[in-house]
């Protein structure tokens, strides 16, 4: 190797025909480089993980980064939102029924307009339920660090109690007939001042502001941004429980099959091939029509707080979650079974068979672990498919109970009403259009970030 950049060498190589110019050298352009000199010749490459290759690779593919982020936007929309916003899935509002997105109901327009001039108010009109009414007797609400308590002498319905400090007396209450007909009088109300939360007084959320119903209300008054986010929450949770109980199952018999082969893989893949011929709508009617009585016994007797949660679904998710668990895992257990019988011709499953290891430290130990490519993909590619299926069901009136929403029974829920009301079908189903999309280009992308042969 020769000095000044090696110059010699590069023009040696690229342009033999201009041979005069090495006439141009001198004799210490000659010269072997140092060990130095070659050190800062050399491109150096850090060696990464097998997982730090895969997310490099995963970070070139700008669709799938892309898909990914509005999957995590989407969660956040399912997890979060319902913190923030003052509605609930079940609740209904009688006075705000059938509106359209960013509409408002007209005793909300008339609780903007008296919160303009106020600091909060507790709209009867505006609180859930059939009977918004307030019993005569005492109640309660916080501002700041104090706690006002204030007494009904007689049933306050249709009015509005207020609350501003710069008046004498800051609680009083308007009747909202004589507010919309412009003719009203502030009714007075005695009230207490407590440092502490009084015990044994009902508590009022007061309103400072009016939160927009931003995708509408159905026909029975409830929010419907409110539902979609539950529903969301719903179909991405039975997604992934669902992928985890057909990555389960299906690991474990497609890598016993693939390990043991002979006529144990024999018979074990023509159980598969039985299990792939039977329809799973079919199973899930018959699971309904078997499980609904001893299943909602089982939710209305125990007290587990988690079977409890099990019983706002409903019996037909558990019907779901039994589908799967029997149909589901198929897919999965061929992708293992083939991955093992590549896998356990090679010499570290051989020096584990002849140091006495057995199948199943062979199976946890070597042969999974070199499967986790494949078996991370897979499970990526099955959510969208359980997600699909639920919503699916729940559309045809088999998966989620009322008053539990998802977003294939909000579309159900839209379609006898799609020419009036055509927002309650795209909000949900643009949601689950999207959730499917990203999730399945987020599969894709990791398919060719965790393949070793589609390596770039």
């Amino acid at each position: 190797m020769f000095r000044k950049d090696f110059k010699a060498f590069q023009l040696f190589h690229t342009k033999t025909e201009d041979i005069e110019q090495l006439k141009t050298f001198s004799a210490e352009d000659f010269e072997l480089a140092s060990a130095a000199e070659k050190e800062n010749m050399v491109e150096k490459r850090k060696s990464v993980s097998y997982w730090k290759d895969a997310f490099r690779r995963f970070k070139k593919n700008h669709v799938s980064v892309v898909a990914f982020f509005l999957f995590l936007l989407i969660c956040i929309f399912a997890f979060v939102g319902p913190y923030l916003i003052p509605y609930s899935y079940e609740e209904q509002y009688r006075n705000s029924m059938k509106l359209g997105p960013f509409e408002n109901s007209e005793a909300e327009i008339m609780a903007e307009e008296i919160l303009q001039d106020c600091d909060a108010i507790y709209a009867t009109s505006l609180q859930p339920g059939s009977l918004t009414g307030l019993k005569k007797g005492l109640y309660t609400f916080k501002d700041g660090s104090d706690w006002y308590v204030f007494r009904l002498k007689k049933n306050l319905s249709d009015s509005v109690i207020v609350f501003d400090k710069d008046f004498d007396y800051p609680i009083y209450f308007i009747k909202e007939k004589d507010y919309m007909a412009g003719e009203y009088e502030l009714n007075a109300v005695a009230y207490e001042v407590h440092s502490e939360q009084p015990e044994e007084i009902t508590v009022l959320e007061f309103d400072r502001s009016v939160f927009p119903h931003v995708f509408g209300t159905d026909s029975a008054g409830r929010d419907i941004m409110s539902r979609s986010m539950y529903g969301a929450r719903v179909s991405i949770l039975i997604g992934i429980i669902a992928s985890l109980i057909v990555l389960v199952i299906g690991s474990i018999y497609g890598s016993v099959a693939g390990l043991v082969g002979g006529k144990v893989d024999f018979v074990m893949m023509r159980i598969v091939e039985i299990i792939y011929s039977v329809p799973d709508v079919l199973i899930v009617l018959l699971l309904q029509v078997v499980l609904q009585e001893p299943l909602q016994n089982w939710f209305d007797t125990s007290e587990v707080a988690f079977v409890k949660s099990l019983g706002t679904l409903g019996t037909g998710i558990i019907s779901i979650f039994i589908t799967f668990a029997l149909l589901y895992w198929v897919g999965m257990s061929r992708i293992v079974r083939g991955q093992v019988l590549m896998l356990k011709e090679q010499e570290f499953v051989t020096a584990a068979n002849v140091l006495g290891a057995k199948n199943g430290r062979i199976i946890k130990r070597h042969l999974l672990p070199n499967c986790v490519g494949q078996l991370v993909i897979a499970t990526c590619l099955q959510i969208p498919s359980a997600i699909f299926l639920e919503s699916y069901l729940s559309f045809l009136g088999l998966g989620i109970s009322a008053p539990m929403s998802s977003l294939g029974s909000l579309c159900s829920d839209a379609i006898e009403t799609i020419t009036l009301y055509p927002y309650r079908l795209i909000f949900p189903a643009v949601i689950l259009s999207l959730l499917v999309l990203s999730l399945n280009l987020v599969g894709d992308g990791l398919r060719d970030a965790l393949d070793p042969r589609l390596k770039k």
